[in-house]
């Protein structure tokens, strides 16, 4: 998975379905509905609704990116095995416009294909100029390919190093984990890792959590309960903690 080094962009943030960057905002309305895409065994197109809430036109680039996981962390790889169409859009004020999302391989899905929709709003050049900072809303959408009759299967291992707890959950299904407010207890104490959502293991990948200040919690030679909720609901798992080597 060399290359996916050097070709990937970083993902941000855990993939917060909407992420912001603003210094000052100039009647920003882009909004985008669903906010995740999911198309069941059989289906290649899906389409998302750009809706602009403002009275100014709004300008938008649409890209798709692989979303892969790579030692144990998100990242983002230029594809074309998924596209957006089209992939530049105006949306009149109080307007919409619609964006289909099409798979070109007419081969069925194995295992879970995992993808990101970026939209970005483009600023006007005169609102810059007027200014001199402008708003522009960023969207990171997941979408999903997923086979029939697949399910998530979580390996949960832990390892301390430098007083840092780094946990890591390993799925070897076919279907993409949705992981949230995951904590971490020792049977004294316990840690808030993310008390809302502490992002997505893929199919066939692993992500890491480090926790600074963990070895409090837990040193090599311990087992942690390891509690979350996923989309098929609360769970409870364990890991035996390691020394890293």
């Amino acid at each position: 998975m060399g290359h996916f080094r050097t070709a990937a962009l970083s993902l941000s943030v855990a993939f917060a379905a909407l992420s912001a960057t603003a210094i000052e905002s100039h009647a920003a309305g882009l909004q985008v509905s669903p906010i995740l895409v999911e198309l069941p065994p059989g289906n290649r197109a899906s389409t998302i609704t750009l809706n602009n809430s403002s009275t100014d036109e709004i300008n938008a680039q649409i890209r798709v990116f692989k979303w892969v996981q790579f030692n144990g962390a998100d990242q983002l790889v230029p594809t074309r095995d998924v596209v957006a169409s089209p992939p530049a859009a105006k949306i009149p004020g109080h307007g919409t416009n619609v964006i289909r999302i099409v798979r070109l391989s007419k081969a069925p899905v194995a295992s879970e294909e995992t993808y990101r929709l970026k939209i970005d709003e483009v600023p006007k050049l005169a609102h810059v100029r007027q200014a001199g900072v402008t708003f522009a809303i960023s969207y990171s959408l997941p979408v999903f390919f997923t086979p029939a009759g697949q399910t998530p299967a979580l390996a949960w291992t832990a390892t301390v190093s430098k007083g840092v707890l780094k946990l890591e959950a390993m799925n070897t299904g076919g279907r993409r984990a949705r992981i949230a407010n995951l904590k971490i207890a020792n049977g004294v104490k316990s840690a808030i890792i993310a008390p809302g959502l502490a992002g997505y293991v893929l199919s066939q990948s692993k992500k890491d959590w480090l926790i600074k200040g963990g070895s409090k919690i837990a040193k090599p030679g311990d087992t942690i309960k390891i509690v979350a909720t996923s989309e098929a609901g609360p769970f409870e798992a364990t890991a035996h903690v390691e020394a890293a080597n």
